[in-house]
């Protein structure tokens, strides 16, 4: 008989787990949405490109350089 009765608190505690973890998931599940619904307080700031002007080649660091901007 002692067996049964512990059979039935286990069966018991399996449940109220079971219950718990169901309400916890749809309370996560309703946060998310609701998260997910708020507008967008920012846009992403796009800066423009810099206009560098002519670019003329440096043989010596071999890259592309604005005309004029740099030492020889």
């Amino acid at each position: 008989m002692p067996q049964v009765v512990a059979a039935v608190l286990i069966g018991a505690g399996l449940a109220a787990g079971v219950k718990w973890l169901a309400k916890e998931m749809a309370r996560a599940a309703q946060a998310a949405r609701l998260a997910d619904d708020k507008p967008k307080s920012r846009k992403p700031v796009m800066a423009a490109p810099k206009d560098l002007g002519t670019l003329e080649f440096d043989a010596e660091a071999g890259v592309y350089r604005p005309a004029g901007k740099h030492a020889n």
